[in-house]
């Protein structure tokens, strides 16, 4: 049975509509499901798609760097927000991190390089590498960090939105 892909939800500012646009293009080309929330305040589509994230979704946010958004959407308990530039960078973010956000910067990330971090980013599973040879970076010692972490990082979560 072929797996599920994750519904998808987008939302971008101005500087990265353009990117946005073409990327909500190619993953509804390969076959994903993608809710555009279309253009507005960084802040806003921010906290829009880290909404829906909270309810289970993956999210694609643009905005001119792809800092803003991710900022703004990781204040949202869940919500694993990452700036990616390249390929390694949107692996990692999901591998070691469980990301569940993409963040991508439309005044500096072309449209080629933003479908390749895009394809990696989904295709990368959390907590194993890829079908294709685990990168240098990956070992036992990975393998070990990941598997005692999250409760760690969620009592930190938990922490933060006691004070």
């Amino acid at each position: 049975m072929p797996e599920q892909k994750p519904t998808l939800v987008a939302g971008a500012d101005g500087f990265g509509e353009a990117l946005k646009d073409s990327l909500v293009a190619h993953c509804r080309a390969q076959g994903y499901d993608v809710d555009d929330l279309g253009t507005g305040a960084y802040y806003d589509k921010a906290s829009e798609v880290a909404k829906r994230v909270q309810g289970g979704a993956r999210g694609l946010l643009f905005c001119g760097t792809g800092m803003g958004v991710g900022i703004v959407a990781n204040k949202f308990s869940g919500v694993a927000a990452a700036t990616c530039e390249n390929v390694a960078a949107a692996r990692c973010s999901r591998a070691i991190n469980d990301s569940n956000v993409l963040c991508l910067g439309g005044k500096v990330t072309t449209p080629e390089d933003a479908r390749s971090i895009c394809d990696a980013w989904l295709a990368q599973e959390h907590g194993k590498a890829p079908a294709d040879p685990p990168p240098d970076w990956w070992s036992g010692d990975v393998e070990g960090f990941l598997a005692g972490k999250w409760p760690a990082v969620r009592a930190v979560e938990a922490d933060s939105r006691a004070h």
